[in-house]
């Protein structure tokens, strides 16, 4: 339902984003609230029947209050309305430059009490746009794709960002010296730092889960084998496969224990996995 004075937000209306969220899952179907008079806000407002009858196994409610410190009161609470009881309710207390955010985490709350999981819903993505024929972009956005920023441009190809486990540092491959080479970059700074630039290829950096080091992909001793080097550049690089094939995509395990990674040493491209500190 529409949070009670949400209209007053000229920024940024919260039911809509939070219903979006919802849908973009593929496990929510919203229901068209019109007609219900009046809109509830409160738990003692909700006539249980008329969701019933529309359908409706789940029902938010919530308001929007101003504060006169210019921030806002935005609380909501989640319905069960087959049992007539509450499943959650939180109380936010935002800048009018949160509010988008803030609907975003509601949504995760929703998502989180209905289905178990914990939603991505305030989270970001990063990924490449490429503009006309000779311009690369690498851009973090919401995870709706909305507040996009660009994080660094260039004439040459950016490709395989990759994450930080605290989200506060993107790694990625960087052609800008006419070769690959791996990068590691601050967000809240800017700052950025050529961490594999070794002879030959430097490709598909991949975080320790400490976010101390990177798993990547170097040809500086021939073939394509995977190296643990450190985050910040500082010193060389420590060697993990050793074959005949080619060793690539590495992944760590969420743990940290096991490192996944693709090979063709069999003669086919196949998923392996080793200990992390090679063998």
């Amino acid at each position: 339902a529409p949070f009670r004075a949400e209209e007053q937000l000229t920024q940024q209306r919260l039911t809509p984003v939070i219903g979006a969220d919802l849908v973009r899952s593929g496990l929510f179907k919203t229901i068209d609230p019109g007609g219900i008079v009046p809109v509830p806000s409160e738990p003692g407002e909700v006539n249980y029947a008329q969701w019933r009858s529309r359908g409706a196994e789940a029902l938010v409610i919530g308001a929007v209050t101003p504060l006169a410190d210019g921030r806002f009161d935005v609380r909501f609470r989640l319905m069960d309305v087959v049992k007539g009881t509450q499943l959650a309710g939180f109380v936010y207390v935002v800048t009018a430059a949160q509010l988008r955010l803030t609907a975003h985490k509601i949504a995760d709350a929703i998502y989180e009490k209905l289905t178990g999981d914990r939603g991505v819903f305030a989270t970001r993505i990063t990924y490449v746009v490429k503009r006309g024929s000779a311009r690369f972009e690498l851009q973090v956005a919401d995870a709706d794709g909305f507040g996009a920023q660009t994080i660094l441009a260039s004439n040459e190809p950016i490709i395989s960002p990759s994450w930080s486990p605290d989200g506060s540092r993107l790694a990625y491959v960087s052609f800008e010296r006419k070769k690959p080479i791996v990068y590691v970059q601050s967000l809240t700074t800017g700052q950025r730092t050529a961490v594999a630039s070794f002879l030959g290829s430097n490709s598909a950096p991949a975080w320790a889960p400490d976010g101390r080091r990177l798993a990547v992909v170097l040809t500086k001793d021939g073939g394509s084998q995977i190296y643990s080097i450190s985050a910040d550049g500082v010193g060389g690089a420590q060697r993990l496969t050793t074959s005949p094939g080619i060793d690539t995509e590495p992944n760590f395990s969420p743990d940290g224990q096991w490192l996944i990674f693709t090979s063709d040493r069999g003669g086919s491209p196949q998923i392996y996995r080793m200990s992390a500190s090679g063998g």
